[in-house]
């Protein structure tokens, strides 16, 4: 994977598109998620809580209808007191008419407040003096006066009391009117004389209570409940069976209004609690975190899949830059490959004004000018080499006519004018072989006449001093030769190595042809030289290439050969020395096996 990246610049766009755009998204996605949780949370928590509030003091005003309910007593006290002060059990007129009295009138309370079910008379020793419901009247004879709300309700004198849901004892049981109701009791006292009287009690159906708090719109999942003042639940939605099973007085803190979290069977629950300042119940809402959740969820669902498509975006947008990019800088690395091997030919297309169109310009005219110092170089190095070989030309004839001249001298120091006519004639001819100017390359036969010619002048000279010997193959008399090639190792053969040799020696040129190389090999059984200085010559004529110091050995003929050859040819060829097993000097001569034209 690594390699791909670091060898394409495709797809190091990619992966860095990739990185730009996920990089934000993830966490833009991550915080935004977070705080969405959070916010949905406090969200809830604020709207739950004045939804909460608001259903406390819908609650509140219900009861206070009650509470007012209880206060119209008043509006007929003197019937009512007549009612509870007789102790006549009987039926006399007046007695019978104050309780037909007192019946329409609580009966006509009871039909005119909708929220009020029943509607109950007591005595201060517990008896029931007078009840009816909206669904008729059937009591028995228990007596209340050990009920705790009883109590309760005198120990008020006068103030209303909130009794929670509860079953009237006084009610048959087997009746329909026995159903659960929560009511407001309230002592009630002879205005005239400050004393008590009796109990009023006005009861509310739960269903139609559970109606009045519950007209609410609840999330899905959402539980509610409302718990009375002694921690007994008043009524609670089915759905907030966890809740009514479960003990919140631990979570439950002092405040009127709080919210907290809740481990209920296994899951957390966000609880938001409002209580009634007034009656001390209390309105406990709670949703799963789980479904507070679900929301945020739709949010990083949103985010992941925009980062998604964002991807594909960078995919796309990385294919384009490949396009406007990758693509340019494709050809400019293929024109720079090419340029690498070789080829000053190769440009680059140019399209357009932009950045890679310059860099286009630039590279087609760096070519031009590298193109163009290389021909020039190129003309400047064939100059050099040209005047070089000029040079090592013109060293070779001032040297040579020195020792010829020597020669013809001694010999006709002898009065041998015919045999010094024939050495000049051969002289003649010599140069004007040495001055054939623009011919740097000839045939092998041609050199090879030239030799002979220079042979026979030095025959004339030293005598039968040495013989010569040839062992030539014919092919080779084809191959071409740097003209001059042979002249100055067989005169250094002779002046070094046999002149100075006591008795007679003999000169041997050999020329075999093994390939595509070929081979002259000039050998001589003269005087010879040491191992030291043998591989001191070798040691400098492989110093001897194109770019060496020649000025310590420019005046000697073996080099001068050698670096003419390696200028012609390369540095492959050229001049190497031995020793032979006879202890002859050898010169071996390596040239490619190839015509020339010349």
């Amino acid at each position: 994977m690594l390699h791909f990246i670091r060898r394409s610049v495709k797809h190091k766009l990619f992966i860095i598109y990739v990185l730009v755009i996920s990089v934000p998204i993830l966490l833009f996605g991550s915080i935004s998620y977070t705080m969405s949780s959070r916010t949905l949370e406090e969200d809830y928590i604020n709207y739950q809580g004045k939804l909460n509030k608001q259903i406390v003091k819908t609650m509140e005003e219900n009861f206070r209808n009650l509470t007012r309910q209880s206060m119209a007593v008043y509006a007929n006290p003197d019937d009512i007191i007549s009612l509870l002060a007789s102790s006549d059990a009987g039926g006399n007129a007046e007695s019978v008419a104050i309780n037909n009295r007192v019946s329409n009138y609580l009966y006509s309370l009871l039909q005119s407040n909708d929220k009020v079910y029943a509607v109950t008379l007591l005595s201060l020793d517990g008896q029931v003096v007078y009840y009816s419901s909206k669904q008729g009247s059937s009591i028995n004879l228990y007596n209340v006066r050990e009920e705790p709300w009883f109590e309760e309700t005198l120990a008020l004198k006068g103030m209303p009391l909130l009794v929670e849901p509860h079953q009237k004892k006084y009610v048959d049981a087997r009746s329909p009117n026995n159903k659960w109701v929560l009511s407001i009791s309230r002592l009630i006292i002879d205005l005239k004389t400050g004393a008590p009287i009796g109990i009023i009690m006005f009861d509310q159906d739960l269903a139609q209570f559970s109606n009045i708090v519950s007209d609410a719109e609840w999330d899905r999942n959402q539980q509610f409940m409302v718990v009375g003042k002694n921690g007994r639940v008043v009524y609670s939605d089915p759905s907030s069976a966890s809740l009514h099973n479960h003990d919140l007085s631990a979570y439950l803190p002092g405040e009127e209004n709080s919210s907290f979290k809740a481990k209920v069977e296994a899951e957390t629950l966000l609880v938001n609690s409002s209580s009634s300042e007034s009656y001390g119940w209390r309105v406990i809402t709670s949703i799963p975190l789980s479904e507070l959740k679900k929301k945020s969820l739709f949010l990083r669902d949103i985010n992941l899949f925009l980062l998604v498509i964002l991807i594909l975006l960078a995919f796309l947008l990385s294919i384009f830059f490949t396009y406007i990019v990758n693509i340019p800088l494709k050809k400019l690395l293929l024109s720079l490959r090419r340029l690498g091997k070789g080829d000053f030919g190769t440009r680059v297309a140019v399209r357009g004004e932009d950045e890679f169109s310059q860099i286009g310009l630039t590279f087609n005219s760096m070519v031009e000018n590298i193109e163009h110092l290389i021909q020039q170089n190129f003309q400047m190095g064939l100059l050099k080499k040209q005047a070089e070989l000029d040079s090592l030309q013109s060293q070779i004839n001032p040297h040579f006519l020195f020792n010829t001249l020597s020669s013809i001298l001694s010999v006709m120091d002898k009065k041998d004018f015919q045999k010094s006519s024939t050495m000049l004639r051969s002289l003649s001819d010599l140069f004007r072989y040495s001055l054939n100017r623009g011919r740097f390359i000839v045939p092998f036969q041609e050199e090879l006449d030239n030799i002979s010619k220079y042979l026979y002048i030095q025959e004339c000279r030293f005598g039968n001093k040495y013989k010569v010997a040839y062992d030539i193959d014919d092919e080779v008399l084809e191959f071409g030769i740097v003209r001059l090639s042979l002249q100055p190792i067989v005169e250094n053969a002779i002046i070094h190595g046999l002149e100075p040799k006591q008795g007679p020696g003999e000169l041997k040129i050999t020329a075999k042809a093994f390939g595509d190389m070929y081979y002259v090999y000039i050998s001589d059984n003269g005087i010879g030289m040491d191992d030291l200085k043998l591989q001191h010559m070798n040691q400098l004529l492989e110093k001897n290439d194109e770019n060496a110091d020649r000025s310590q050995f420019e005046r000697l003929g073996i080099f001068n050969v050698d670096a003419r050859i390696k200028l012609h040819y390369g540095a492959a060829y050229g001049l190497r020395l031995y020793r032979g097993s006879r202890l002859e000097t050898i010169v071996k001569i390596a040239l490619p096996a190839r015509g020339e034209q010349l």
